[in-house]
């Protein structure tokens, strides 16, 4: 599992690095290595945040606390368990006090209930100093959930970054110095990247196979294919290399019995 720490004061998030540090040991043999980044400000750990399995924070001394930078991460689209460790901020109490005034508005009340099922569902507590037994128990949730969870694939565009399935993707093409991915309901990005290096973002997908050097496409979406050409199910036809040909016929038949 991936864990991110953020905490601003220097001695507890090297402490929480030491204790996920002998908890990873303990891991090696059964659920496996513990890979931590740790933080001491918001702006870092919210460059990547999708790539964490579980946080742990505390921020007490900056403009953003722990439970707002809670409420960023899930409003960035996170899901992974929020572990929000107690010292001098009463987190829970917080976190009631901001959901009890529920908005008159409609939409802001139904928007409210929303989130404060996401908040009573998502964030955890641990009360420093960390005890071993209680990080187990919230480590032990959070590789439960890791099972569950679908894995996702990060699209980031120049713009904006998109958090997306692997049946959302139908093909993804080489233009210019950027690739163009078309998404489900008639939605794409355009990333900054090589088709390449796309494809190892991806390949651990196994339906994704690449067609030419300009196109790597998702066998889930594939109509038909001909001797030299291949067409989706929107409609859109690619060309494929006759080099290629027999290596995609294969892949074809595998990820579609």
């Amino acid at each position: 599992m991936h864990i991110a720490v953020c905490d601003d004061n220097i001695a507890d998030r090297k402490q929480m690095e030491r204790l996920l540090g002998r908890a990873s040991d303990r891991r090696l043999r059964t659920t496996g290595v513990l890979y931590i980044d740790s933080y001491g400000n918001v702006e870092a750990v919210l460059r990547s945040p999708m790539l964490y399995d579980a946080f742990f924070i505390d921020m007490t001394n900056g403009p953003v606390n722990g439970f707002q930078l809670a409420r960023k991460l899930i409003d960035a689209g996170v899901v992974a368990p929020i572990v929000l460790c107690i010292s001098t901020i009463d987190y829970p109490s917080v976190i009631e006090a901001a959901l009890a005034k529920v908005p008159e508005d409609v939409t802001e009340a139904s928007n409210h209930d929303i989130l404060r099922r996401q908040l009573h569902k998502q964030i955890l507590y641990l009360h420093k100093p960390i005890k071993v037994d209680e990080l187990d128990q919230m480590l032990d949730h959070a590789q439960s959930l890791k099972a569950e969870t679908i894995p996702t694939i990060e699209l980031r565009g120049e713009k904006e970054t998109l958090y997306v399935h692997e049946d959302e993707i139908l093909y993804a093409v080489k233009s210019g110095n950027y690739v163009h991915v078309t998404l489900t309901e008639g939605r794409s990005l355009d990333l900054l990247s090589t088709l390449p290096n796309f494809y190892s973002q991806i390949a651990m997908f196994t339906g994704f196979i690449i067609i030419s050097e300009h196109c790597l496409v998702n066998t889930a979406f594939v109509e038909k294919l001909s001797l030299l050409k291949m067409t989706m199910k929107d409609g859109q036809s690619f060309n494929v290399s006759p080099l290629e040909l027999g290596k995609i016929k294969k892949a074809l038949a595998k990820n579609t019995t």
